[in-house]
């Protein structure tokens, strides 16, 4: 599979991560403080670096994410899609897939759906 390098990499992860916000604020979760974060720091690139550059705790999106068994709509997901994964170092990948595990959500398992029905954008 080889990915469309014709789009910017950082406009198109910005799209992704902010085309789910409608739905999660319809469901209960407003993310405010990510919202906040792309707003002051330059983007979504720039604020999922930030999320992932504390490697002590996870935010407080992430863990109400968790809850409401959403982890698919997480920055840490999202980073660990293919198609956006040269947008961050080794050690933000790992971190993302770190939390994604230790609260046992099947990352693999989704990546592979995904993988098989990737956005138009995705060539294959």
């Amino acid at each position: 599979m080889t990915y469309d390098v014709s789009a910017d990499p950082a406009s198109r992860f910005e799209h992704y991560v902010l085309s789910g916000v409608d739905r999660l604020k319809a469901r209960g979760y407003n993310p405010t403080l990510f919202l906040r974060l792309v707003r002051e720091h330059g983007g979504a690139v720039n604020a999922a670096k930030i999320l992932l550059g504390n490697g002590k705790h996870t935010s407080y999106g992430f863990e109400r994410l968790w809850e409401m068994g959403e982890l698919e709509s997480s920055i840490e997901f999202a980073v660990s899609l293919p198609w956006f994964r040269s947008l961050f170092t080794p050690d933000e990948q790992d971190e993302a897939e770190r939390r994604l595990l230790l609260h046992d959500f099947p990352v693999k398992r989704r990546l592979r759906a995904l993988e098989q029905s990737p956005p138009d954008w995705v060539t294959r």
